[in-house]
């Protein structure tokens, strides 16, 4: 996210609507990989998330611009 705070204030937003119940805000949630998801916003914030036991795990925030970069590091991590 970086020092762009409108991009943070956007991931905050996809997360709380996220959590009221709404599973689609944003541009819509896409699959990444086996049980990874990401939530995208209009002005490009991006999180990416997992389900355990009920709960949203986030596990990483991007903007479009390093978006490409994280899911590497994601799937790095969590494999393909």
């Amino acid at each position: 996210m970086g020092k762009n705070q409108m991009v943070q204030k956007e991931a905050d937003e996809l997360v709380a609507k996220f959590l009221s119940g709404n599973t689609n805000p944003g541009l819509g949630t896409k699959n990444l990989f086996k049980d990874i998801y990401y939530l995208r916003g209009d002005e490009g914030a991006r999180v990416f998330y997992k389900m355990a036991n009920g709960e949203m795990q986030i596990l990483a925030k991007a903007s479009k611009a390093n978006e490409d970069k994280v899911i590497k590091i994601l799937t790095d991590i969590y494999g393909k």
